[in-house]
């Protein structure tokens, strides 16, 4: 088990320089965005916006590359199944010939989402077809990284684990003794889960072995987390703390938001490979170097910014704000 953390002086800012460009701006709905997602296995995204009843939120599903609309779904939570190819689908600014042939040569994913009956359904997303559904389940929800299992949060602060093909338990967290909040598969099949609790748990689901925990002093609000496509990182965001762990080496890097920022700013997304962080501001949004905290990239203007999320290759960004628009943006390194 590792020690709790404490916030350590910030590292040096790197030379890191991206920009955005924005590709378009989709209206979605009349009421703000609470959140989007990308597809990590084509070029699906979705936005999430309450319905005309407060209890009715609805999930709009739709194509980065052509801006197609495909179905609006009835629930406040959603998650597409990973991607299967050996590296990452580049969703980046499609080329004019990518056009052409649109995106439906790619595979459609399946679509996890949750209803307010606290009922998990999982959902083929070309045909529809509801090919699992789960009773007493609530977020957060996550893929295993072969798209066989999903973990979900269940009564008394735990997290199970379903196989997807049969709806069979196949595993548990039992550790937290708070809300979890997060969590996220790392490549080995381990659970990653942020709690209220105070505690950053490395589970085995099949064992219900915690294999290694961080216990936070500074905060017990968890915001944000994401968990390297190596597993050797995991990036998690409590309060206005960041932490870096690389648990297997028994490294913690911590740094205060208030320390690197030049201004106040919100977390909403870390990137899957974990180097970025998007941030709401009263001014905007910018993205940090997530090793560092240093803003790479400051965008001010537009309504206020309410969700977010980073393609897997971190090159694409959307946006939800509170007018209930959803932007997408490209990120380009210039390092590159």
């Amino acid at each position: 088990m590792s020690p709790a953390p404490s916030p350590s002086p910030p590292p040096p800012f790197p030379s890191v320089s991206i920009s955005l460009t924005l590709r378009y701006t989709r209206p979605a709905s009349r009421s703000e965005i609470t959140a989007v997602g990308i597809s990590p296995s084509s070029t699906v995204a979705y936005a999430i916006f309450p319905g005309a009843q407060a209890d009715q939120p609805w999930i709009d599903t739709f194509d980065l590359a052509t801006q197609r609309g495909y179905s609006k779904i009835i629930g406040p939570v959603a998650s597409f199944s990973p991607s299967l190819h050996s590296s990452p689908l580049r969703v980046g600014k499609p080329s004019a010939s990518a056009l052409a042939s649109s995106s439906s040569a790619l595979p459609f994913p399946r679509i996890a989402t949750l209803s307010s009956t606290l009922s998990l359904m999982v959902r083929d997303f070309a045909s529809g077809k509801t090919v699992l559904e789960l009773k007493e389940v609530a977020a957060p929800i996550a893929w295993s990284p072969d798209g066989r299992a999903i973990a979900a949060a269940e009564p008394r602060n735990r997290i199970g684990l379903w196989d997807v093909r049969t709806g069979t338990r196949i595993g548990r967290v039992p550790g937290h003794i708070d809300t979890v909040t997060h969590v996220a598969f790392a490549p080995d099949s381990a659970l990653v889960s942020l709690s209220r609790d105070g505690t950053l748990r490395v589970t085995d689901p099949r064992t219900s072995k915690t294999l290694y925990k961080l216990e936070m002093e500074t905060s017990k609000n968890p915001r944000a987390l994401a968990v390297s496509p190596d597993g050797t990182t995991i990036v998690s965001v409590w309060g206005s703390v960041v932490h870096i762990w690389m648990p297997q080496h028994g490294q913690l890097t911590s740094y205060s938001l208030s320390s690197t920022r030049p201004c106040e700013g919100w977390p909403l997304s870390v990137s899957p490979d974990c180097r970025y962080i998007a941030s709401w501001t009263e001014e905007g949004f910018d993205i940090m170097d997530a090793a560092s905290g240093a803003v790479v990239c400051t965008q001010d203007g537009g309504p206020l910014v309410t969700s977010a999320d980073f393609s897997t290759d971190g090159s694409v960004l959307v946006l939800g704000r509170i007018s209930g628009d959803v932007e997408v943006w490209d990120i380009t390194d210039k390092r590159a």
